[in-house]
């Protein structure tokens, strides 16, 4: 009888800290959080949302941003111009910031184009969707990873890819 009443109040036992932990191992997704989310956008959640659970869900979902952020010598802000005039934020960085980050910022219209920066250097390169960023959020992400006293290092050619155009002489 003993030994029942025992094994009916292990079997308890563990069976609220399985629940307990099926609860505690919700997955990031089922929880609303993405794989891409850093902790500084857990830090920005906390400061408008005071749910302290949420917070701290957030903060077990999050990437840590590495200290070692590369270097870019040259970024390019590639848009439609359709969606240049319907997206207030981009137009506003382009006509009010661009020219902070000149000439190593280059803005580029070309039909179709979803916003986004592609940035290249000898750190390699890397593109960014900025869709839904506002002017400040580019401002930071540039000023974090464009190096504006980097040079380029000259492009060294071999002799086959050069070519010669000679201009027709009127004789």
């Amino acid at each position: 009888m003993r030994l029942s009443a025992l094994l009916l109040t292990l079997l308890a036992v563990c069976g609220t800290a399985l629940a307990a932990q099926e609860k505690k191992e919700l997955s990031c997704d089922e929880l609303g959080f993405t794989a891409e989310a850093s902790c500084s956008d857990c830090d920005t959640l906390e400061e408008f949302v005071k749910d302290e659970e949420l917070v701290a869900d957030c903060h077990n979902c999050c990437t840590r941003e590495s200290t070692d952020v590369k270097k870019y010598s040259k970024a390019e802000l590639i848009i439609d111009q359709w969606r240049y005039n319907s997206l207030p934020q981009i137009k506003d960085f382009v006509e009010k910031r661009a020219k902070a980050y000149e000439p190593a910022l280059k803005v580029t219209f070309a039909h179709g184009a979803s916003p986004k920066l592609r940035l290249s250097g000898s750190a390699g390169s890397e593109a960014v969707r900025i869709d839904n960023w506002k002017a400040a959020n580019i401002a930071e992400f540039l000023d974090e990873r464009l190096d504006l006293n980097a040079k380029d290092e000259p492009k060294k050619y071999k002799a086959k890819d050069v070519t010669y155009v000679m201009k027709n002489k009127k004789k």
